[in-house]
């Protein structure tokens, strides 16, 4: 089932990390999911991932990959 959570992940342009964090934090899955490996149930967080408005996940990735982008070139100036 990893690999279908991994499929999704990718096919809606998510971060990994990120997607496992909120899974977590929802209590979707178990803290000790480090990987996508990990999750015992991904249907359970694919249903809950479908569940979510995929436009405001995006917007919240995009928003967290702008920050760290910002934060990389500050510290290379």
């Amino acid at each position: 089932m990893s690999q279908t959570l991994r499929a999704y992940i990718a096919a809606h342009g998510l971060d990994e990390v990120w997607v496992l964090n909120e899974l977590q934090n929802h209590g979707i899955i178990s803290d000790n999911a480090v990987g996508v490996a990990d999750v015992g149930n991904g249907g359970a967080a694919i249903a809950w991932l479908d569940k979510r408005d995929q436009r405001a996940l995006r917007a919240r990735e995009d928003a967290r990959r702008r920050r760290e982008r910002e934060r990389e070139a500050s510290v290379t100036c």
